[in-house]
């Protein structure tokens, strides 16, 4: 009750026609203890000096620091400042001091005068105008007043210098800038739009005012933005931006070219292509997709200089699609190349029946390395060697007439290695 009391005196306060100083009465009501203000008078005036040394401070934020000096007779007993529009007034009472001694206040616009802006505080940029009167211990107000002193609050802050943006960074821009050299300024906003012309949008506030530089992250790849930058200052009114300054990010790397067959043996693909022109290229990746595989598989990662691969993990007669990826030195990744099918190099098994025997033949090269033939013949079991040959023909004579065999030939090393097995072939033997 005794605080609603309190504000509702505040509310009268303000409504008389009488103005004093709202936050020296705030104080007074609500916690602050000082010396009660009179009631006070302009009719008859005090017979009192006019105040001498009216000092007004200027470019402090939204507030206005104000001195003078102390009267000399004893029969002061405070002061009225009163604050104006105009240096020729209509002057209006803003604050009293109850104490002759007290000869400083700080015009920070909470009171019941007017002022230029009806945001707190008196505003960025604004001008007033002061004279300060003496009163009497009787409340009388000397019609003497000091001589006027005027003030301006500090303006918003400028635009950032030097703003610079840095293009050719992986998804990302940097920029930078100079402080502003304005002891007001608190921050800075960053604001982008994607044409110069367009809306800037605000994307981050940077706290502090050598808070001058940023990472606009996460943008994607070879994309155009452009930038401005406004300074913001402790009451956070923002100045003018800059002009906008534009960055680009960097582009993916392109995608290889030339990729072509260089040379095949069994089990063994040897692919080259064309190397990538970009001189931050930092490798490729190559690609294998099977037929029956869900997604590709990688057969090497190369460094750049390298532009051949051997892939020798393909069967015979097995159809694969190869492509490139080129890498560069931020980690980008350049679209897949067009696909190369190949067909690897197979047996070229073929299988005849005849009576009472089937006659296998395949192919082979005199340089392959290859000593021996392991014929292979699939039953209800699963697969059996049934023969070695050094040749490149065998002829299966425990067949019976009627039935179908399928056959599968392995070529193998002096060391015990081997080829890929051949693609399965089928035959059936005739009825006698």
């Amino acid at each position: 009750m005794r605080r609603g009391a309190a504000l509702l005196l505040l509310a009268a306060l303000a409504a008389c026609s009488t103005s004093v100083d709202f936050q020296h009465a705030r104080e007074t009501v609500l916690g602050k203890s000082r010396p009660p203000i009179p009631i006070l008078y302009e009719t008859p005036p005090a017979n009192l000096p006019s105040p001498t040394g009216l000092r007004a401070q200027s470019k402090q934020l939204r507030q206005i620091p104000l001195s003078w000096d102390p009267t000399g007779t004893t029969a002061a007993a405070g002061y009225v400042l009163e604050r104006s529009l105009s240096p020729t007034g209509p002057f209006e009472r803003m604050a009293v001091i109850t104490d002759r001694f007290e000869t400083s206040y700080t015009d920070a616009g909470f009171d019941l005068a007017l002022k230029r802006t009806m945001a707190p505080g008196l505003g960025d940029g604004a001008s007033y105008y002061y004279r300060v009167r003496a009163y009497d211990a009787s409340g009388h107000i000397s019609a003497s007043a000091s001589e006027v002193a005027s003030a301006t609050t500090a303006a918003v802050p400028s635009a950032p210098e030097a703003l610079h943006a840095y293009s050719q960074l992986p998804r990302k821009i940097a920029l930078a800038w100079q402080p502003v050299d304005d002891p007001t300024v608190a921050g800075y906003v960053v604001l982008r739009s994607p044409s110069a012309t367009g809306t800037f949008e605000k994307i981050t506030r940077l706290d502090g005012r050598f808070a001058t530089a940023y990472v606009d992250p996460s943008l994607g790849d070879l994309r155009v933005f452009y930038y401005r930058v406004a300074a913001v200052n402790a009451a956070g009114a923002q100045g003018s931006p800059t002009e906008p300054v534009r960055a680009m990010t960097k582009a993916d790397p392109l995608a290889p070219a030339g990729l072509e067959v260089a040379g095949q043996s069994l089990g063994r693909n040897v692919l080259r292509w064309t190397p990538n022109v970009e001189r931050d290229v930092s490798g490729y990746r190559v690609l294998r997709r099977r037929s029956d595989a869900p997604k590709p598989e990688v057969v090497a990662t190369l460094p750049p200089s390298q532009t051949t691969v051997e892939d020798t993990q393909v069967g015979a007669d097995e159809v694969v699609r190869y492509s490139l990826v080129a890498l560069d030195a931020d980690g980008l990744e350049s679209a897949e190349s067009d696909p190369l099918e190949v067909v690897s190099k197979g047996y070229g098994l073929h299988a005849e029946a005849k009576e009472r025997a089937i006659e296998l033949s395949w192919q082979r090269s005199q340089d392959d390395g290859f000593e021996l033939a392991r014929i292979e013949r699939g039953g209800m079991l699963g697969s059996s060697e049934i023969a070695r040959e050094r040749g490149d023909h065998y002829v299966d004579k425990d067949v019976s007439p009627g039935r179908k065999y399928r056959y599968v030939v392995v070529l193998l090393r002096s060391d015990g290695s081997s080829a890929p097995p051949s693609a399965p072939v089928e035959v059936e033997v005739p009825e006698s």
